[in-house]
């Protein structure tokens, strides 16, 4: 064992350790009880390689796992389903040497799987990259610096020759070019590791069938209501005294789209788990519950699009430029989202590395909106439709724009659609302005900047805007491949700059993550990257 392995393995045990304790006292974990834990909306995707979106997420990261996983803290990777890993020298290979004994969910939806709870080698690791180009998946593009991906994706050649099994328990990958976030990337939640039988069987109904490797077993899914997760009793994780995890008997995803319900409900005991915690009961919550309150900032940039495709925001810079001076950003966040989130000035939020204090954006200033307007062809304002989805924030938000934008004369026409048909036409172009927001997949301005403004990326692989600027394009490839770090940041800064400057999105807030969850819950953790991301396999109840 070399000394990086050894490194990576002490530190997943002291992950074990740290997640394990938090809010335990001097309790020992108990086996038993069932997590409540509430969503807005239905999870859209069930299967990892078309979900992108946080809470379809939610879901895959119970029931799947990737070969790395990001530390709870946003202090680099830690082993999963690969328990060490190392690259060559200019890191163009890398091999990963796979956990042993671990088996694929032997169960789904009260009935045996297809692969009867095999063990998970090398080549379902190859199968499950392969298959992300085989379903076109909105996301295999995050890997298109592997060797042979354009050959593969064209149909030249009949497999990804970039990621070879060396044998049962080792996976190697080989890149065109040094690409710094590489194995960063492998912890995204598109990357999991899913069972051929399985996925043949079910075809492009896995969506709604999902069975992987994680601590958690899909058992029911009614719709727009709930989804019930079952213990794994074969999952390969032990806690640090050895004991089977998860300790939890399910964990039931509950549906409520409506604020006040619940968190009426939460108050009765019958929700656990209160992620993303609204605004307008903010206040409140924090004085109620104190240290059960969770809150952190969260790497990530809330925004509304202009669809760079169409009339009215097609080659007009001015107009675009016009919404971005008429909206009081620091007004809202401090009237609506009790002063939650930061007011943005670009696209890289704070703490993603590239991230510039002194970048150039907009400040509210209503009479040079007024001007752009009229130089945008718009004297007398404008009429156009802002779609968002069904979150009562993201409304709420809307409301206080649209509030904002009249006195400008622009009268702007709520759209309020459920998250998974938001998402669908936004990814197909047919909105004038939409609501979004980003949250970090891997800590490397690329995943913004890249994977939002690249005209590669148009639709569903992340640009919404359907942004085009063939200097920006340029920059962002070239910094792909820098292995200069000062140099790479410098190409992203100037990349940033120029969006800015063209203004296809209404620059507005970055995020804060929050969870709260009842005094019975221990084990519960509050992650850099999200409440989505909080791991539940190490959550139990005392109660």
């Amino acid at each position: 064992m070399n000394k990086r392995s050894f490194l990576i393995i002490a530190l997943f045990v002291c992950l074990t350790i740290f997640i394990s304790g938090v809010g335990m006292a001097a309790d020992a974990p108990q086996y038993g009880g069932v997590l409540k834990w509430r969503e807005i909306n239905d999870p859209p995707k069930g299967d990892p390689a078309m979900a992108t979106d946080t809470v379809s997420s939610r879901m895959i990261l119970c029931i799947f796992d990737t070969l790395v996983e990001n530390h709870p803290d946003g202090e680099g990777l830690l082993p999963a389903l690969a328990e060490s890993w190392e690259g060559n020298e200019d890191g163009t290979v890398w091999k990963f040497h796979l956990r042993k004994g671990v088996r694929f969910q032997k169960e789904h939806m009260g009935k045996p799987t297809e692969n009867k709870g095999r063990e998970v080698k090398a080549a379902d690791w190859k199968y499950s990259f392969e298959r992300l180009v085989h379903v076109n998946s909105p996301r295999a593009y995050f890997l298109d610096m592997l060797k042979g991906y354009q050959d593969f994706v064209d149909g030249k050649v009949q497999e990804w020759t970039g990621i070879k099994v060396i044998d049962d328990y080792t996976l190697q990958f080989e890149l065109e070019y040094s690409f710094a976030p590489f194995v960063s990337v492998l912890a995204y939640n598109s990357f999991m590791v899913i069972p051929k039988e399985d996925a043949d069987k079910w075809g492009k109904d896995f969506n709604f069938h999902p069975i992987g490797t994680g601590a958690f077993v899909l058992d029911k899914w009614e719709h727009d209501q709930k989804v019930v997760l079952k213990r794994n009793p074969d999952y390969w994780r032990k806690d640090a005294d050895g004991n089977s995890m998860p300790y939890l008997d399910s964990v039931e995803i509950m549906v409520i789209p409506d604020n006040t319900i619940a968190y009426q409900e939460f108050k009765k005991g019958n929700i656990d788990a209160f992620p993303d915690f609204p605004d307008e009961f903010y206040v409140e919550a924090k004085e109620k519950f104190g240290k059960l309150f969770q809150e952190r900032p969260w790497v990530g940039t809330y925004y509304y699009g202009f669809n760079n495709s169409k009339p009215p925001f097609k080659d007009n810079k001015d107009l675009r430029q016009a919404f971005n001076y008429a909206v009081n950003r620091e007004l809202i966040s401090e009237l609506v989202l009790e002063g939650r989130y930061s007011a943005g000035k670009g696209v890289l939020p704070p703490g993603m590395p590239g991230y510039n204090k002194d970048l150039q954006g907009y400040s509210f200033d209503p009479i040079k909106a007024k001007t752009l307007l009229a130089a945008a062809g718009y004297p007398n304002g404008i009429e156009v439709e802002l779609q968002v989805n069904n979150n009562p924030r993201h409304r709420a938000v809307a409301e206080a724009i649209q509030a904002q934008l009249m006195d400008l004369g622009i009268k702007l026409n709520l759209k309020i659609l459920d998250w998974g048909v938001h998402l669908d036409m936004c990814e197909r172009a047919e909105t004038q302005m939409f609501r979004m927001g980003w949250v970090v997949d891997y800590m490397d301005p690329d995943n913004f900047l890249f994977v939002l403004l690249h005209s590669d990326n148009h639709g569903a692989k992340g640009n919404y805007a359907f942004y085009k600027d063939p200097e920006v394009d340029k920059l962002l490839a070239e910094a792909r491949i820098e292995t200069d770090w000062n140099k790479r940041m410098s190409l992203y800064r100037k990349a940033e700059q120029m969006i800015v400057e063209d203004a296809p999105w209404i620059f507005l807030f970055h995020y804060s993550t929050s969870l709260l969850a009842q005094e019975w819950v221990r084990g519960i953790y509050l992650p850099a990257m999200g409440d989505y991301y909080t791991a539940l396999y190490n959550v139990w109840i005392n109660r």
